[in-house]
């Protein structure tokens, strides 16, 4: 990805020059009320790094600027492990975040309505959520992803640029709830991948995509109807300072997040979700989805309040536990005493049930699988 990223920006990014800077992050100034996150490459080096939670708006000599779009190349090349982008963002550049190779993990703005070329490339993202409203997947913009599981697409989504998804070589599930098979642009868009599942909301769907040339092409696809996850999820907070709550997600699902008054803040994939703190307590609802459907009936009700009260949180949760898939078996390490196992496929079947006497569970594959320990949750990809 590095000589693609060179002829993207067709010129030396060094000593490029910012008209605002807060917090660490740099901003170009794009209209009289709205500015873009710019790029902070210097001496050959990307100066983002670690965790990102962008913000709403900025303020700069009297005036408070809309955070408006990402600059291409913004956090190219960066040491950024995780960003959460606010919904004031409606365009992110070409090769925002290509070659960050230490991003695992991503908020998308609702107002998307596109992904951009080589938007995600080379990074180490995992699991995505697309908004409702994104029509166009550019050249590219998951190529090399090679920690790429799981992508939920939505029902607005009409084209996937070519070499989208190509060599994303662990990409295992595509929640597709868009009704007509998206156009592949180019027959690589899903170069170097097989074995992908595809969950679809509907028979009728399902037909429509086993008639496409691309999607229905069983050695590359295997398509499925999604009937939603009969399990519950699971979700920890952790007290970050003065400013935020972090939701600990975590299940390889996909969640909505919605404010007090019953807005929808954001989907996510992400590991975390961030809720600022303010001076009362407020509570936010997190909804499991497949896009597809909402599972209202395993909702959570996630409190983002003052110090005091998130250490009260926190003094309540359980230790971490490992869960992972291996060849042939789950391996799970810390402390399972006196909890049980339960493991699913993503039907909700129960394949296995037994008290926690045993760190390794052999189980036939490749196939995916959700296992439940106590209280933790996690999805696992058995490999044959």
């Amino acid at each position: 990805m590095l000589l693609t990223a060179l002829m993207l920006t067709g010129h030396a990014l060094d000593g490029m020059a910012q008209d605002i800077e807060a917090n660490g992050i740099f901003y170009n100034i794009i209209s009289d009320t709205q500015v873009a996150v710019a790029p902070a490459y210097y001496e050959g080096v990307n100066h983002y790094e670690g965790c990102i939670i962008l913000p709403e708006r900025v303020y700069c000599d009297g005036v408070n600027y809309d955070v408006a779009a990402i600059e291409p190349r913004a956090f190219w090349q960066s040491r950024v492990t995780e960003i959460q982008i606010p919904n004031s963002i409606t365009m992110i550049g070409d090769a925002a975040f290509a070659d960050a190779e230490e991003l695992t993990s991503i908020t998308l703005p609702l107002g998307l309505t596109a992904v951009s070329r080589y938007m995600l490339a080379g990074t180490a993202v995992s699991h995505v959520v697309l908004p409702e409203g994104v029509t166009d997947i550019g050249k590219g913009a998951f190529e090399d992803c090679t920690q790429l599981r799981t992508v939920f697409l939505p029902v607005t989504l009409q084209r996937i640029g070519e070499g989208a998804f190509g060599y994303c070589t662990n990409l295992n599930e595509v929640y597709s709830d868009a009704p007509t098979p998206p156009l592949t642009m180019g027959d690589d868009a899903f170069e170097g991948c097989d074995g992908i599942h595809v969950m679809l909301p509907d028979e009728a769907t399902t037909r429509r995509y086993l008639d496409d040339p691309v999607w229905g092409d069983d050695d590359l696809f295997t398509l499925w109807i999604d009937e939603g996850l009969a399990i519950l999820p699971t979700m920890q907070q952790e007290h970050l300072g003065q400013n935020w709550t972090a939701l600990t997600l975590g299940n390889s699902l996909a969640y909505k997040i919605y404010g007090p008054d019953g807005y929808l803040m954001a989907i996510t994939a992400a590991d975390r979700y961030f809720l600022p703190i303010g001076a009362l307590s407020t509570d936010y609802l997190v909804v499991p989805t497949t896009l597809m459907y909402d599972d209202e009936e395993l909702q959570l009700v996630a409190t983002s309040a003052p110090p005091t009260a998130i250490d009260e949180v926190e003094a309540e949760k359980e230790p971490q536990l490992s869960i992972i898939g291996m060849r042939g078996a789950v391996r799970i390490d810390g402390d399972t005493r006196g909890k049980m196992i339960l493991i699913y496929d993503v039907y909700g079947n129960l394949w296995y049930e037994h008290p926690a006497n045993t760190n390794w569970i052999s189980l036939p594959g490749p196939r995916l699988y959700i296992v439940r320990v106590g209280n933790t949750v996690r999805k696992v990809y058995m490999l044959e």
